[in-house]
């Protein structure tokens, strides 16, 4: 009889399983997920020096930095997971600057 703890496993293993990918298709994503960064770049580029002339273009601008940014912040997430799950990571590799005595 297998130990009490094997069916935990194979449970956690089939997990595993199902949410793995080929490498194929991940680089196929990311890829995607990078244009679509480049995109959302680019519009925001485009509309920056337009909103002294338009003002009713900011609420649109805003929205779209939102997007770039949470993608942004997806795509970190997944290329640097430890950093994602461990906040005080992020800090030790990333020091903020202060100015010198």
């Amino acid at each position: 009889m297998p130990p009490a703890w094997k069916p935990n496993c194979w449970c956690l293993d089939k997990m595993t399983n199902i949410t793995a990918i080929a490498q194929a298709d991940f680089d196929t994503i990311l890829v995607s997920e990078l244009r679509m960064l480049r995109e959302g770049e680019q519009r925001l580029k485009h509309l920056y020096p337009q909103l002294p002339k338009k003002p009713y273009l900011r609420d649109f601008f805003l929205s779209e930095l939102s997007a770039v940014k949470q993608r942004a912040d997806r795509l970190h997430a997944v290329l640097n997971p430890y950093e994602a799950f461990e906040p005080m990571a992020a800090e030790l590799s990333n020091p903020p600057l202060r100015p010198a005595a």
